[in-house]
């Protein structure tokens, strides 16, 4: 409904009013046609010519017209009004009280949705002394703007105009800023929105989780040096964060720019930056060591944009038929402020006078705005020069006259530009992501797609627009061979067709260009999914490359182990052999002098032969997984003293001395093998006596764990090792002295057979050490496991 304060006579393009302004005064409701004191046609005075002109306006007028007497009887309406209300046009409603218009208004579905009973109540107790104006949406969709305002006698008047198509326009543009800033928000894929003075514009969540920052802790309007300022904050100006931070600070935005950055937390972040048309430009963050399961984890939301389009007034004036202004009310004034009509005046002078003043745009003539006006049909628009937009509707009266309404829209065009200004960022946002996304809605139509996924999907991009059903696009891929050939590509249809795409899907397609696209579909909110693509094709490249070479390396390892245990079993034969005739010779009485002497050389490199080739093949063994161990409750005091007891006279002759500590007598007993526990101890030991010089000690000793579990330690005072190289000191065949001039001998698999039986064992060996500051071997047993013998 439509028009408020006092009725003048009025103009049809536009004014802004002088509040002050006078006019004739408003018809009195009693002399309205039907009321008891309306004079017949040929009884009214010259003087009434105006007032009758105006009241024809007024039941021709597009907007409906009521009026009330004070005491609620209905005096006055217009033909708009049965109109709206759904009523044959012969229907007389004058004399009616206003509980029955509000009964009739209600049940006719013009007050909304509801009880009718309780919508004409509550309108029955609104203070119709005050005016009044609100927005409401009736049953049929149709959207009304009611305005009701007192008049000079006691009674009001009430007018309501159909803004059905004004809600319409801006509706749609925010559904489509809707579904664009979901399509966006729903991104695992972080991305920062710049402008060219490098201040945030736009960001979603993944952006600042990317980042390791909490949603929420980035905000629009600070600068790039203000987030990189939180993000050395947030990681406590970790030297990471720091030089790339620093080295971010001097990139050049107006060029492409893209990298690979490690976080303190282990994560390696792809950063990419794009420069905008507007003079901004696109960050685009991106968590690459989790790429294949990013769509997995993506959490949707969805954030719908609501606005509330504040109720429009409108103005009205008339002109007769000799186009001069009859009518104007105080809305139709207020509007148009600057350009305010004066009653009397002609229709064209009025628009020579606004295209003098500048009211009218560059180039449009007062003489157009004229012949505009006798145009019935849509509402035109027009900018003012201060920005106001105006619509501008015509009607033509009975007698000749014209009825001019105004509508000021300036607050419409501000939501639908401000949309369409976020729509298009959103759709910059989602044509530079490097992935391709769609967004259906719950109808499975397209609403919205960039190049990129139409690219990855292997089709022409003409073919893919918003509006195309999900299995239009599938029987478009199948035409075009995306799903292969014959009845194999037939089923796949089949089953892509029955997918649930109310849960998470997530599947891998190979393109006939033999490209590899990762496609991922989550759900949102509304019915609708969002599907992504990713083109993994070099991914699984490298990735097969990783598994042939993993192979090759395995098959060459097995080859090694198979020959060392071949090569040991070979050569044990003759080794025995020799030893066994050097031992008969040492046996021999007849065997003297050099004789005995070379024997005895013979059967002491024998033997270490023979525990070389023993050794080898427990490494080989080792690296073919079939290292027996049989482990038990194990009691190690006695196993320590016989380990000291068999390299005493080797560290007797090094001039070493080797201490065992007193294990304490609440020392548990350990889960070991007592052989191969023997073995770790001999080569700890004997590798401690090796590397350590003459009147150094080694000091044997064993203590509880917290877990349960026993940690023997073996220290020495020895050379030590450097700690750069003590992973090495594990390696097999491997002798940290490299020099030609080595001083100490031994085939370098001690300490590499004692952590393969330390583990094997389920335990684990360490080294501690330091150059000149000598080695501690730290060896943890497991804690035993109960296994009670049984009993009679």
């Amino acid at each position: 409904m439509s028009g408020s304060g006092t009725l003048h006579p009025g103009d049809p393009e536009a004014g802004a009013p002088d509040p002050g302004a006078p006019g004739p005064a408003a018809p009195d409701p009693g002399a309205l046609p039907g009321g008891p004191q309306a004079p017949s046609p040929d009884t009214v005075p010259a003087q009434g010519v105006t007032a009758h002109s105006g009241l024809q306006a007024l039941a021709s007028a597009p907007i409906s017209i009521a009026a009330f007497a004070a005491d609620g009887t209905l005096r006055f309406a217009n033909a708009e009004l049965l109109r709206q209300l759904d009523l044959p046009p012969e229907t007389d409603l004058v004399g009616r009280g206003l509980a029955d218009m509000l009964q009739l208004c209600a049940f006719r579905g013009f007050l909304g949705a509801g009880d009718p009973e309780e919508l004409a109540r509550e309108a029955l107790a609104l203070d119709r002394a005050q005016p009044l104006r609100r927005t409401v949406r009736a049953r049929d969709g149709r959207w009304f703007d009611l305005v009701s305002e007192p008049l000079p006698d006691g009674g009001f008047a009430s007018y309501a105009t159909d803004v059905s198509q004004h809600r319409r326009g801006v509706l749609d543009a925010e559904a489509r800023a809707a579904a664009l800033e979901m399509a966006v928000r729903h991104q695992d894929t972080g991305l920062g929105l710049y402008d060219a003075t490098h201040r945030l514009v736009r960001h979603n969540d993944g952006y600042e989780r990317t980042l390791g920052l909490q949603p929420g802790t980035l905000r629009s309007g600070m600068t790039l040096a203000e987030v990189h300022r939180v993000m050395l904050e947030h990681h406590a100006y970790d030297p990471l964060v720091r030089n790339s931070v620093d080295e971010r600070g001097r990139l050049d935005r107006t060029r492409p720019h893209e990298e690979v950055r490690p976080l303190p937390d282990g994560r390696a972040v792809r950063n990419s930056s794009r420069p905008l048309p507007s003079g901004g430009f696109l960050v685009t963050v991106e968590d690459v060591t989790a790429l294949r399961r990013a769509e997995d984890e993506a959490r949707h939301r969805a954030a719908t944009l609501r606005g509330v389009v504040a109720a429009l007034p409108y103005g009205i004036c008339v002109y007769d038929a000799n186009q001069r202004l009859t009518m104007v009310n105080e809305a139709y004034q207020s509007i148009l402020r600057g350009a305010e009509l004066t009653v009397g005046e002609h229709l064209i002078d009025v628009c020579r006078r606004r295209e003098a003043a500048g009211e009218y745009p560059p180039g449009v003539t007062a003489e157009q705005i004229y012949r505009q006006q006798f145009e019935v049909g849509p509402p035109r628009l027009r900018k003012r020069a201060d920005g106001t937009m105006l619509s501008v509707r015509s009607a033509r009266l009975p007698d000749g006259g014209l009825l001019i309404v105004v509508a000021d829209l300036t607050a419409l065009h501000i939501a639908e530009a401000t949309a369409k200004q976020r729509a298009d960022l959103l759709q910059a946002m989602i044509d530079n992501t490097p992935y391709g996304i769609c967004l259906f809605g719950a109808d499975h139509r397209l609403v919205a797609r960039n190049e990129l996924a139409v690219h990855m999907m292997g089709l022409p991009p003409g073919m893919v627009g918003p509006g195309l059903e999900l299995n239009e696009l599938r029987a478009l891929q199948h035409a075009a061979g995306g799903f292969g050939q014959g009845p194999e590509a037939d089923a796949l249809l089949q089953l892509r067709s029955a997918m649930d795409l109310s849960q998470p899907q997530h599947f891998l397609v190979t393109r006939a260009d033999g490209r590899k696209i990762d496609v991922h579909s989550a759900p949102t909110p509304d019915g609708g999914f969002v599907r992504t693509y990713t083109d993994v094709t070099e991914e699984h490249r490298i990735r097969g490359e990783i598994e042939r070479a993993r192979r090759g390396a395995e098959d060459a390892n097995s080859a090694k182990t198979r020959f060392l245990a071949t090569m040991s079993h070979e050569l044990r034969t003759p080794l025995n052999a020799v030893i066994g005739f050097s031992e008969a010779l040492l046996a021999d009485e007849q065997t003297a002098g050099q004789g005995r002497e070379f024997s005895a050389a013979i059967l002491e490199a024998g033997r270490h032969l023979l525990s070389l080739i023993d050794d080898i093949l427990q490494v080989a063994q080792v690296g073919s997984g079939e290292l027996p161990v049989e482990t038990r409750a194990l009691h190690l005091p006695s196993v320590l003293e016989s380990a000291v007891r068999l390299v005493r006279t080797s560290a007797q002759e090094a001039q070493v001395d080797v201490v065992l500590e007193p294990p304490p007598d609440t020392l548990p007993r350990a889960q070991a093998e007592e052989r191969r526990l023997r073995q770790v101890l001999l080569n700890l030991l004997s590798n401690a006596v090796k590397f350590t010089p003459a009147g150094g000690a080694v000091h044997l000793s064993a203590a509880a764990l917290p877990d349960g579990g026993v940690e023997v330690t073996v220290t020495d005072t020895g050379i030590g090792i450097e700690p750069a190289q003590l992973h090495r000191a594990f390696e097999p065949f491997v002798q940290l002295e490299t020099t030609h001039d080595r001083r100490y001998g031994g085939s370098g698999l001690g300490l590499y057979l004692a952590r393969a039986f330390a583990r094997a064992m389920g335990g684990e060996l360490t080294l501690e050490s330091a150059r000149g500051a000598g080695t501690t071997a730290r060896l943890r047993l497991a804690a035993a496991t109960p296994n009670p013998e049984p009993t009679a």
